[in-house]
């Protein structure tokens, strides 16, 4: 029979609390019994006047409402707001009650714009949480995964004017230079001038933003965002810089911060963005081993004509003679020392008339004479192969995709990582460090839920076992009490 709902419920008063109206399931409550965000008014205490002005709005109240944001996704703090104002879980989890007024949308900006921008309270905030995760040990501090991942920006990718900016080089790479001009001096040839302008495209809208192009992905103004975790994918830590950034170069010092904060670290898991060899010198000189993607060596085709399998010499097969600083061809003719070019790569050349004679020539170069390039910091590629090929190295390299891509997915799905609606590098990195805070929350919250369930199923079925065992010792009980009076 069909009926319909009487709508005078609407009209009806009735007595209850906001807390009662909360699922007991709700992330909210989870995320409140985990972590208490009273810590934060410490940290802003200074910011504050005590004794002038207005009241103002509880500090701890305007993060949590940006906590909001990112742990459900919300993609602005207008619309943020908007679902404050009617969802009675998130203003149970701010404190509020149902007729309280919610602060404006413009209040967290202008907080930010007066008070916390220029500071390292959102750094400090990140910290409080990741140690709290490290004191509990969650938190596995020998092998952690680095990887990057753009985030698209709040810029017209068609307002933009090219200019020329000098390179902004970092101390590693600068040292590497003085290292090749004092070479290219002992040699006598003129040193490189490094200090040379290169051309970018600048935005008109976000001139902190870079122009991002890579492989298949749309041409865009992004920024990059160097990001670390652990084997269990508990962010470590972060960077964020124009996207327009070799991985290399940003993942320098990224790397070198991480390393310095956490001594225990053995081993740095990377993809193919990270195999400088001033990087992989960098951890390779405080005990830490690289594990970066393993490339087969080159040198085998198929021939169309034959089908039969040819090989091609590659440097591979070129053998290094170190006492001597040449190379040996596998038609035991010498690639002596040319020069070093502004990468820091040193060249070996052949002899013509040893390409010409040479019967192999058709198998090692199409050029007059055979060229093998060998780096300053050869020794470092040795290495991390070497360490990759083991059966150690091939796990490490296989937990990226349940560590540092899953998070980014996860990020990027669920707590707006993907986009910015911010403009400048400043406001974006202490952005991404409350998405990464709330991802580290919501993971701990979640674990916390889980373990509780898993308690009370053990609980219950103990409990279950035990009423068993009392049922069944009185039952014995009472046939052992009746045989006695048979007896008797």
């Amino acid at each position: 029979m069909i009926s319909k709902k009487d709508e005078q419920s609407r009209k009806n008063i009735q007595m209850i609390d906001i807390d009662t109206l909360v699922p007991k399931n709700h992330l909210v409550r989870h995320i409140e019994k985990v972590i208490d965000f009273e810590f934060i008014r410490e940290y802003v205490e200074d910011m504050y006047s005590m004794d002038k002005g207005r009241p103002s709005i509880d500090p701890v109240v305007l993060f949590k409402i940006v906590f909001i944001q990112f742990l459900f996704g919300i993609k602005s703090m207008r619309q943020t707001i908007k679902e404050i104002d009617v969802n009675v879980a998130y203003r149970w989890f701010l404190g509020y009650g149902f007729t309280e007024p919610i602060p404006n949308y413009s209040t967290f900006s202008q907080n930010y714009r007066r008070r916390f921008v220029g500071t390292d309270v959102f750094e400090k905030i990140f910290k409080h949480i990741l140690s709290s995760l490290i004191e509990n040990g969650l938190i596995k501090e020998d092998t952690y995964f680095i990887d990057s991942t753009h985030i698209k920006a709040y810029a017209n990718k068609r307002k933009v004017d090219n200019e020329y900016i000098d390179v902004d080089y970092n101390i590693y790479t600068k040292n590497l230079h003085e290292e090749i001009n004092r070479l290219r001096e002992k040699e006598n040839k003129k040193p490189i001038d490094f200090n040379q302008k290169k051309k970018v495209a600048i935005s008109r809208i976000d001139p902190e933003s870079g122009m991002f192009h890579k492989g298949e992905k749309e041409k865009q103004l992004a920024y990059s965002v160097q990001t670390a975790v652990d084997e269990n994918g508990w962010v470590m830590g972060c960077k964020t810089t124009s996207a327009n950034v070799n991985d290399n170069n940003a993942g320098m010092e990224f790397v070198d911060e991480l390393t310095d904060e956490f001594k225990e670290t053995k081993h740095v898991v990377m993809d193919a963005g990270y195999t400088s060899p001033l990087l992989q010198d960098i951890l390779l000189s405080k005990g830490i081993m690289p594990v970066l993607p393993y490339h087969r060596p080159k040198g085998k085709k198929l021939t169309k004509e034959s089908g039969e399998v040819d090989f091609t010499y590659t440097k591979h097969y070129f053998k290094y003679i170190n006492q001597e600083d040449l190379y040996i061809c596998p038609y035991l003719k010498q690639l002596t020392y040319r020069g070093i070019d502004s990468q820091g790569y040193k060249v070996y050349r052949s002899r013509t008339k040893d390409c010409r004679d040479c019967p192999y020539k058709h198998k090692c170069t199409n050029q007059n004479t055979k060229t093998i390039s060998r780096h300053l910091l050869e020794y470092t590629k040795k290495h991390s192969m070497e360490f990759r090929l083991t059966d150690e190295g091939k796990e490490l390299y296989k937990k990226r995709k349940y560590t540092i891509e899953r998070l980014f997915a996860q990020c990027k799905m669920s707590h707006c990582l993907g986009f910015t609606l911010l403009r400048g590098q400043e406001k974006n990195h202490n952005r991404n460090l409350i998405i990464y805070s709330a991802a580290n929350i919501k993971k701990l919250a979640l674990l916390v839920w889980k373990y509780e369930l898993k308690i009370r199923k053990i609980s219950s079925f103990k409990s279950t076992i035990l009423t068993k065992i009392r049922r069944f010792l009185l039952n014995l009980l009472k046939n052992q009490k009746n045989n006695l009076v048979f007896i008797n």
